[in-house]
């Protein structure tokens, strides 16, 4: 707890509902990769569960005359989305806030503000760091080069080799998202559409999407990759200096943010003490039900 003698230059007059205010000003001052990144749902329950499917076979043949041939969906992979409270919280004493200027408080406000967005960025960016590790639905990483497919067979959304990010990379990135096949083997035309990294391949990736010009050629020759409008994802929560990611349109791939209960505030005082207590709680689970629709490597 902050107490007076530990700020006697410090004078301020009560101002709680404003400082209240200064917390998600910091908050919503940094860039959000969450909602560019995932799929984000509202929730109402102590969670979500979602399942995966095999949908039916392609169409074959019907001779004239003949029954129509009848093809089931197969049940596929589970997955629980249980949502965990986050929260932190700053006291104040009776006498720091009559005594108080406004900066060390407003500090602490801001504080819990950027904390709460911190914890965010490293529970969601958390996914794509742990996903050539961690275990999914379908019993491998996130990003792995042979996954099972529910219908018999397997694809990858890893190449067998990492490579870093270059033109080539990025050409065999599209090679293998555009061929990507469902649980039934059946090419869904997946076209990439974000590219995620981190602060140490900034400027490569800023180059290679969003250049007109091809940056490996002194040639004057089309970037290819810049007519695709590619979106760039920087952040500086990817633990790794050298892999990348690649994503589909939202609609086409599986990583989802539920959000239990939104950041919000609530300040109290204690009767007995006169402290204050200003306190940020959020509720939310983060994680993906499928591979479909996402590529990486750890270049």
């Amino acid at each position: 707890m902050s107490i007076r003698s530990n700020f006697s230059d410090q004078f301020l007059t009560d101002a709680l509902p404003v400082l209240d205010g200064l917390i998600f000003d910091e908050y919503e001052r940094h860039p959000d990769a969450v909602p560019m990144i995932f799929r984000v749902y509202d929730s109402s329950r102590w969670g979500e569960q979602t399942s995966t499917m095999a949908g039916v076979t392609p169409a074959v043949e019907k001779p004239e005359g003949l029954a129509v041939s009848f093809s089931d969906p197969i049940q596929g992979y589970d997955k629980t989305f249980q949502h965990v409270t986050y929260a932190i919280a700053v006291s104040f004493s009776e006498e720091l806030r009559e005594d108080d200027r406004l900066n060390m408080v407003e500090d602490s406000y801001r504080s819990l503000g950027l904390g709460m967005y911190q914890t965010r960025q490293i529970k969601a960016l958390g996914i794509l760091n742990d996903g050539f590790s961690d275990t999914g639905p379908d019993g491998q990483s996130l990003f792995y080069a042979s996954h099972p497919l529910i219908g018999g067979g397997t694809y990858g959304n890893r190449p067998s080799a990492d490579i870093a990010m270059s033109v080539a990379g990025m050409r065999e990135m599209e090679i293998a998202m555009m061929k990507q096949v469902n649980h039934r083997n059946i090419q869904v035309v997946v076209k990439p559409e974000t590219i995620v990294a981190p602060p140490d391949l900034k400027h490569v990736a800023t180059e290679l999407v969003k250049s007109q010009d091809r940056p490996d050629t002194a040639n004057r020759a089309m970037n290819t990759f810049f007519v695709e409008n590619y979106a760039l994802v920087v952040s500086p929560f990817l633990t790794s200096s050298t892999a990348w990611f690649a994503l589909a349109n939202k609609s086409s791939h599986q990583l989802r943010f539920y959000e239990r209960v939104a950041p919000m505030t609530k300040t109290w005082e204690d009767e007995k003490t006169g402290d204050v207590n200003t306190r940020i709680r959020s509720r939310f689970s983060v994680g993906y039900s499928d591979w479909i629709g996402t590529w990486g490597t750890s270049g």
